[in-house]
Protein backbone atom coordinates (compact mmCIF):
# COMPACT_ATOMS: atom_id res chain seq x y z
CA UNK A 1 0.00 0.00 0.00
CA UNK A 2 1.78 2.97 -1.11
CA UNK A 3 2.16 5.73 1.83
CA UNK A 4 -0.40 9.03 1.08
CA UNK A 5 0.52 12.26 3.02
CA UNK A 6 -1.58 14.35 4.98
CA UNK A 7 -0.82 17.35 2.08
CA UNK A 8 -1.64 14.65 -0.97
CA UNK A 9 -5.09 13.92 0.10
CA UNK A 10 -5.87 18.17 1.14
CA UNK A 11 -4.43 18.88 -2.38
CA UNK A 12 -6.82 16.36 -3.68
CA UNK A 13 -10.21 17.74 -1.11
CA UNK A 14 -9.44 20.99 -2.08
CA UNK A 15 -9.89 20.32 -6.17
CA UNK A 16 -13.01 17.56 -5.59
CA UNK A 17 -14.37 19.09 -2.46
CA UNK A 18 -15.48 15.67 -1.19
CA UNK A 19 -15.05 14.21 2.15
CA UNK A 20 -11.13 13.64 3.21
CA UNK A 21 -11.55 9.71 3.59
CA UNK A 22 -13.05 9.19 0.22
CA UNK A 23 -9.85 11.15 -1.06
CA UNK A 24 -7.21 9.47 0.64
CA UNK A 25 -9.40 6.04 -0.60
CA UNK A 26 -9.14 6.91 -4.11
CA UNK A 27 -5.27 8.26 -3.58
CA UNK A 28 -4.52 4.66 -1.94
CA UNK A 29 -6.30 3.05 -5.03
CA UNK A 30 -4.64 5.20 -7.80
CA UNK A 31 -1.21 4.24 -6.04
CA UNK A 32 -0.53 7.91 -5.26
CA UNK A 33 -1.82 9.63 -8.82
CA UNK A 34 -3.76 12.73 -8.01
CA UNK A 35 -5.77 12.52 -11.39
CA UNK A 36 -6.09 8.91 -11.60
CA UNK A 37 -7.85 9.53 -8.17
CA UNK A 38 -9.99 12.04 -9.69
CA UNK A 39 -11.02 9.36 -12.24
CA UNK A 40 -11.74 7.20 -9.65
CA UNK A 41 -13.79 9.63 -7.48
CA UNK A 42 -15.91 10.41 -10.31
CA UNK A 43 -16.64 6.80 -11.30
CA UNK A 44 -17.43 6.03 -7.46
CA UNK A 45 -19.93 8.81 -7.36
CA UNK A 46 -21.47 8.42 -10.43
CA UNK A 47 -22.24 4.64 -9.29
CA UNK A 48 -23.58 6.16 -6.61
CA UNK A 49 -25.80 9.00 -8.08
CA UNK A 50 -27.18 6.24 -10.66
CA UNK A 51 -28.05 3.76 -7.43
CA UNK A 52 -30.23 7.17 -6.57
CA UNK A 53 -32.31 6.93 -9.84
CA UNK A 54 -35.68 5.98 -7.33
CA UNK A 55 -35.59 9.48 -5.58
CA UNK A 56 -37.41 12.46 -6.28
CA UNK A 57 -36.00 15.31 -8.15
CA UNK A 58 -38.84 17.72 -6.90
CA UNK A 59 -36.56 20.78 -6.12
CA UNK A 60 -34.18 22.63 -8.28
CA UNK A 61 -33.83 25.96 -10.54
CA UNK A 62 -33.59 27.36 -14.08
CA UNK A 63 -29.79 27.97 -14.94
CA UNK A 64 -29.33 30.74 -17.63
CA UNK A 65 -27.26 31.42 -20.04
CA UNK A 66 -26.86 35.02 -22.51
CA UNK A 67 -24.45 36.24 -24.70
CA UNK A 68 -24.87 38.60 -27.95
CA UNK A 69 -24.82 35.60 -30.24
CA UNK A 70 -28.00 33.59 -27.91
CA UNK A 71 -28.44 32.41 -24.71
CA UNK A 72 -30.55 29.33 -23.13
CA UNK A 73 -32.55 28.38 -20.11
CA UNK A 74 -32.19 25.12 -18.46
CA UNK A 75 -34.54 23.37 -16.02
CA UNK A 76 -32.09 21.39 -13.96
CA UNK A 77 -33.75 19.08 -10.78
CA UNK A 78 -32.83 17.96 -7.25
CA UNK A 79 -34.07 16.37 -4.20
CA UNK A 80 -33.80 19.65 -1.48
CA UNK A 81 -34.85 23.32 -1.35
CA UNK A 82 -31.21 23.79 0.45
CA UNK A 83 -29.37 22.21 -2.53
CA UNK A 84 -31.06 23.95 -5.19
CA UNK A 85 -29.32 27.02 -3.26
CA UNK A 86 -25.88 25.52 -3.29
CA UNK A 87 -23.62 27.67 -5.51
CA UNK A 88 -22.70 24.50 -7.11
CA UNK A 89 -25.73 23.41 -7.80
CA UNK A 90 -25.75 27.10 -9.27
CA UNK A 91 -23.05 26.75 -11.02
CA UNK A 92 -24.51 23.53 -12.75
CA UNK A 93 -27.63 24.60 -13.12
CA UNK A 94 -25.94 28.18 -15.59
CA UNK A 95 -23.22 24.75 -16.73
CA UNK A 96 -26.68 23.00 -18.34
CA UNK A 97 -27.94 26.17 -19.76
CA UNK A 98 -24.54 27.55 -21.48
CA UNK A 99 -23.99 23.79 -23.26
CA UNK A 100 -27.66 24.05 -24.19
CA UNK A 101 -26.95 27.86 -26.43
CA UNK A 102 -23.56 26.49 -27.89
CA UNK A 103 -24.83 23.15 -28.95
CA UNK A 104 -28.78 24.01 -29.42
CA UNK A 105 -29.52 20.69 -28.33
CA UNK A 106 -32.46 20.37 -25.84
CA UNK A 107 -33.24 16.65 -25.58
CA UNK A 108 -31.84 15.66 -22.18
CA UNK A 109 -29.95 12.68 -22.84
CA UNK A 110 -27.91 14.17 -25.78
CA UNK A 111 -27.01 17.20 -23.71
CA UNK A 112 -25.87 14.69 -20.97
CA UNK A 113 -23.39 13.28 -23.53
CA UNK A 114 -22.26 16.05 -25.30
CA UNK A 115 -18.79 17.43 -24.68
CA UNK A 116 -18.20 21.13 -23.39
CA UNK A 117 -15.75 23.31 -24.92
CA UNK A 118 -15.52 25.32 -21.75
CA UNK A 119 -14.89 22.28 -19.71
CA UNK A 120 -12.14 21.03 -21.38
CA UNK A 121 -14.19 18.44 -23.48
CA UNK A 122 -15.62 16.87 -20.99
CA UNK A 123 -19.39 15.80 -21.34
CA UNK A 124 -22.40 17.20 -18.96
CA UNK A 125 -22.49 14.00 -17.11
CA UNK A 126 -19.17 14.48 -16.40
CA UNK A 127 -19.75 17.72 -14.91
CA UNK A 128 -23.18 16.13 -13.39
CA UNK A 129 -21.37 13.01 -11.61
CA UNK A 130 -19.10 15.91 -10.16
CA UNK A 131 -21.42 18.08 -8.59
CA UNK A 132 -23.24 15.11 -7.44
CA UNK A 133 -20.11 13.80 -5.62
CA UNK A 134 -20.47 17.45 -3.65
CA UNK A 135 -24.34 17.69 -3.65
CA UNK A 136 -25.17 13.78 -2.74
CA UNK A 137 -28.57 14.21 -4.25
CA UNK A 138 -30.22 13.29 -7.37
CA UNK A 139 -29.48 15.70 -10.26
CA UNK A 140 -31.26 15.86 -13.71
CA UNK A 141 -32.19 18.18 -16.43
CA UNK A 142 -35.54 18.10 -17.19
CA UNK A 143 -36.14 20.61 -19.80
CA UNK A 144 -34.44 22.85 -21.96
CA UNK A 145 -34.46 25.53 -24.42
CA UNK A 146 -32.25 28.27 -26.53
CA UNK A 147 -33.21 31.11 -28.47
CA UNK A 148 -30.64 33.38 -31.27
CA UNK A 149 -29.80 36.85 -31.32
CA UNK A 150 -28.05 39.48 -29.43
CA UNK A 151 -30.13 37.85 -25.87
CA UNK A 152 -30.19 39.05 -21.73
CA UNK A 153 -31.78 37.32 -19.13
CA UNK A 154 -32.63 37.18 -15.37
CA UNK A 155 -33.16 34.79 -12.76
CA UNK A 156 -35.40 35.59 -9.88
CA UNK A 157 -33.45 35.35 -6.82
CA UNK A 158 -34.69 31.43 -5.67
CA UNK A 159 -34.14 30.71 -9.19
CA UNK A 160 -37.54 29.21 -9.74
CA UNK A 161 -38.36 31.69 -12.44
CA UNK A 162 -36.63 33.25 -15.42
CA UNK A 163 -36.36 34.93 -18.43
CA UNK A 164 -34.27 35.60 -21.58
CA UNK A 165 -34.74 37.86 -24.53
CA UNK A 166 -33.32 38.15 -27.69
CA UNK A 167 -32.65 42.03 -29.24
CA UNK A 168 -31.48 43.19 -32.71
CA UNK A 169 -28.29 44.82 -30.66
CA UNK A 170 -26.59 43.70 -27.47
CA UNK A 171 -27.82 45.79 -24.30
CA UNK A 172 -27.36 43.75 -21.44
CA UNK A 173 -28.75 46.31 -19.08
CA UNK A 174 -31.98 47.02 -20.77
CA UNK A 175 -32.32 43.21 -21.69
CA UNK A 176 -32.00 42.10 -17.91
CA UNK A 177 -34.59 44.75 -16.94
CA UNK A 178 -37.25 43.59 -19.98
CA UNK A 179 -36.45 39.68 -18.53
CA UNK A 180 -37.13 41.31 -14.98
CA UNK A 181 -40.91 42.31 -15.88
CA UNK A 182 -41.20 39.15 -17.89
CA UNK A 183 -40.06 36.82 -14.75
CA UNK A 184 -43.12 39.05 -12.83
CA UNK A 185 -45.54 38.64 -15.48
CA UNK A 186 -48.80 36.66 -14.33
CA UNK A 187 -49.97 36.45 -17.83
CA UNK A 188 -48.10 36.52 -21.29
CA UNK A 189 -49.74 35.16 -24.30
CA UNK A 190 -47.37 36.71 -26.54
CA UNK A 191 -44.58 39.16 -27.91
CA UNK A 192 -47.12 41.22 -30.06
CA UNK A 193 -50.87 41.43 -31.26
CA UNK A 194 -49.91 39.06 -34.05
CA UNK A 195 -48.36 36.26 -31.80
CA UNK A 196 -51.92 35.31 -29.82
CA UNK A 197 -53.90 32.60 -30.77
CA UNK A 198 -56.96 33.56 -33.20
CA UNK A 199 -59.15 32.38 -31.56
CA UNK A 200 -58.55 33.59 -28.39
CA UNK A 201 -59.04 37.03 -29.95
CA UNK A 202 -62.46 36.48 -31.23
CA UNK A 203 -63.73 35.16 -27.84
CA UNK A 204 -62.20 37.95 -26.22
CA UNK A 205 -63.38 40.44 -29.11
CA UNK A 206 -67.59 37.92 -28.58
CA UNK A 207 -67.38 38.75 -24.53
CA UNK A 208 -66.69 42.45 -25.21
CA UNK A 209 -69.27 42.66 -27.90
CA UNK A 210 -71.45 41.00 -25.33
CA UNK A 211 -71.02 43.13 -22.48
CA UNK A 212 -71.99 46.22 -24.12
CA UNK A 213 -74.53 44.87 -26.33
CA UNK A 214 -77.53 47.22 -24.66
CA UNK A 215 -75.54 50.39 -25.84
CA UNK A 216 -76.54 52.13 -29.12
CA UNK A 217 -75.69 50.55 -32.18
CA UNK A 218 -73.47 53.59 -33.61
CA UNK A 219 -70.89 53.33 -29.99
CA UNK A 220 -70.51 49.38 -29.72
CA UNK A 221 -67.75 49.38 -32.42
CA UNK A 222 -65.70 51.67 -30.48
CA UNK A 223 -66.30 50.94 -27.44
CA UNK A 224 -65.31 47.01 -28.17
CA UNK A 225 -62.32 48.30 -29.97
CA UNK A 226 -61.47 50.14 -26.35
CA UNK A 227 -62.05 47.09 -24.46
CA UNK A 228 -59.85 45.15 -26.70
CA UNK A 229 -57.15 47.66 -26.27
CA UNK A 230 -57.31 47.36 -22.38
CA UNK A 231 -57.20 43.24 -23.21
CA UNK A 232 -54.45 43.11 -25.43
CA UNK A 233 -52.56 45.56 -23.10
CA UNK A 234 -52.75 43.14 -19.95
CA UNK A 235 -51.61 40.12 -21.78
CA UNK A 236 -48.88 41.08 -25.08
CA UNK A 237 -45.56 41.75 -23.95
CA UNK A 238 -45.00 45.13 -25.94
CA UNK A 239 -47.92 47.13 -24.63
CA UNK A 240 -47.75 45.70 -20.96
CA UNK A 241 -47.29 48.74 -18.29
CA UNK A 242 -43.20 47.97 -17.86
CA UNK A 243 -43.08 46.60 -14.43
CA UNK A 244 -40.26 49.08 -13.41
CA UNK A 245 -41.82 52.06 -14.27
CA UNK A 246 -45.71 51.37 -15.40
CA UNK A 247 -46.00 55.35 -16.55
CA UNK A 248 -44.30 53.04 -19.67
CA UNK A 249 -44.87 49.92 -21.89
CA UNK A 250 -42.20 47.43 -22.23
CA UNK A 251 -42.14 48.33 -25.93
CA UNK A 252 -41.55 52.58 -25.08
CA UNK A 253 -38.58 51.02 -22.54
CA UNK A 254 -36.98 49.38 -25.38
CA UNK A 255 -37.30 51.76 -27.70
CA UNK A 256 -35.62 54.51 -25.22
CA UNK A 257 -32.85 51.84 -24.69
CA UNK A 258 -32.33 51.96 -28.47
CA UNK A 259 -33.40 48.11 -28.83
CA UNK A 260 -36.34 46.22 -30.52
CA UNK A 261 -37.45 43.38 -28.97
CA UNK A 262 -37.10 40.06 -31.31
CA UNK A 263 -38.16 37.22 -28.79
CA UNK A 264 -38.56 36.27 -25.43
CA UNK A 265 -38.89 32.83 -23.16
CA UNK A 266 -39.59 32.88 -20.25
CA UNK A 267 -39.42 28.83 -17.39
CA UNK A 268 -40.89 28.39 -14.04
CA UNK A 269 -39.69 25.61 -12.68
CA UNK A 270 -42.32 22.84 -12.66
CA UNK A 271 -43.93 24.51 -16.26
CA UNK A 272 -43.90 22.84 -19.36
CA UNK A 273 -42.85 24.31 -22.78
Amino acid sequence: MPEISASQVQSLRSRTDLPLMDCKKALIDAGGNEERAIEILREKFKDRMSSRADKEAANGRIGLYADANGGALAEVRCETDFVAGNKVFVELANQCARQVAETHLKDPQALLASKASFAAGRTLKELMADAYGKLNEKLEIRRARCVHGAAAGYVHHNGKVAALITMDKPNDAAGRQISMHIASAHVLLGLDRSAIDPKLVEEAKAAARAEVSNKPPQIIDKIVAGKMDKWFGERVLLEQPFALDDKKSVGEFAKESGVSITGYLRYELGGKD
